[in-house]
């Protein structure tokens, strides 16, 4: 019986095969390099085509226009003739509610009802599509069907309202962009203006439930005659007519309310935010340029003619080399192809099988 001895102090020489990827890499690169020197005619044929393109397009695309209001809300209240705080909580999170507030449902409702948005002539005008895709997006979404014209232009000030907050500064900005610049202006005010009014409407009703309280607890302490008895019914009074001048306002669509409010209205900018003539065309230049280039190594590889495949390319046809050799590398001495002949050979003798079957 033998033993197997193994000797621990000689390392076992395991050899292991390793892939040459750095030369197939190396070889790839130098091809392409080669296929882009030979076919640089195509590829800057496609450049300029892309190029081309895109010039003839970013004429036709329509302009967007933006504008931005400023908002910044008072996270103090002046009662008693003294500045308290509105909340214990974190000022971040104050704004953050402000935020949400700003495209309520009220307020983008008041916005519509103000500014006719509803009853424009481009709404009327599409309102019959509008109502047949409503509906049919009521069957299979009902979360997103629109009942009305107004619930159709809220969702639109949904959709499109950007409000973004600074959280250093407490900042709130309202944005808009559509095709128009002094409708873009128009709608981030009353939206801001909106915004502004009902919450100078709830100071004022919180105001207004204030004094109800100073009139109740004055009561309970003196007589009806007394003079603090007759300073906080004169409060009160004051109060409620601040109130009814509040919603007055309102439903006039007046701005005198939020006169002193910390508010940047926007003003119309006349220089369009999109399209972005420089990201397309530079988006172009490399499409054509990427396109070039691959379609410069497929000819290389497949050993087509660059010049004959970018015209049939431009026509909408398959290659020309590549029909050819669809229909077969061998041909008969007449020009044809086995494959013509093998098509042609069974007519004739069909044709001259029907012959002798006649003359029979």
């Amino acid at each position: 019986m033998s033993v197997l001895k193994y000797e621990h102090e000689i390392r076992p020489n395991f050899q292991l095969e390793h892939s040459d990827s750095r030369a197939h890499y190396e070889g790839v690169a130098v091809r392409t390099l080669l296929a882009i020197r030979r076919h640089w005619r195509l590829i800057t044929s496609l450049v300029t085509l892309a190029l081309t393109l895109a010039c003839l397009i970013i004429p036709l695309i329509p302009r967007q226009y933006s504008a931005a209001a400023f908002v910044s809300p008072n996270l103090f209240s002046d009662q008693q003739e003294k500045v308290v705080p509105l909340a214990s909580v974190d000022a971040t999170s104050l704004v953050n509610s402000e935020t949400r507030l700003i495209v309520s449902e009220s307020v983008l409702q008041a916005v519509v009802k103000r500014l006719g948005m509803d009853q424009n002539p481009e709404a009327a005008r599409s309102q019959s599509w509008a109502e047949g895709l409503d509906w049919f997006k009521g069957m299979l979404l009902p979360e997103t069907r629109n009942h009305s014209p107004l619930d159709r232009q809220v969702t639109m000030l949904r959709n499109k309202v950007e409000v973004m907050k600074d959280p250093r500064s407490y900042l709130i900005s309202i944005s808009f962009t559509t095709r128009s610049a002094d409708e873009a202006a128009r709608i981030v005010n009353a939206i801001a203006l909106e915004y502004l009014r009902d919450k100078a409407i709830q100071r004022r009703q919180d105001a207004v439930t204030a004094a109800e309280a100073e009139l109740a607890r004055q009561l309970a302490i003196y007589g009806k005659r007394h003079p603090k008895v007759l300073q906080a019914a004169d409060g009160l009074v004051d109060a409620r007519a601040a109130l009814k001048a509040a919603v007055t306002s309102e439903e006039s669509g007046g701005d005198a309310i939020v006169i002193g409010e910390r508010v940047k209205l926007a003003v119309p900018n006349r220089t369009p935010t999109s399209p972005k003539g420089f990201v397309i065309l530079s988006l172009s230049l490399m499409l054509g340029l990427l396109a070039g280039i691959g379609l410069a190594v497929w000819c290389d590889r497949h050993g087509l003619d660059a010049r004959q495949v970018l015209i049939d390319l431009v026509s909408f046809r398959l290659p020309r080399d590549l029909r050819l050799r669809g229909k077969g590398d061998s041909s008969d001495p007449s020009g044809g192809s086995e494959a013509d002949a093998a098509v042609s050979s069974p007519r004739q003798g069909g044709y001259s099988k029907h012959k002798n079957v006649v003359g029979h």
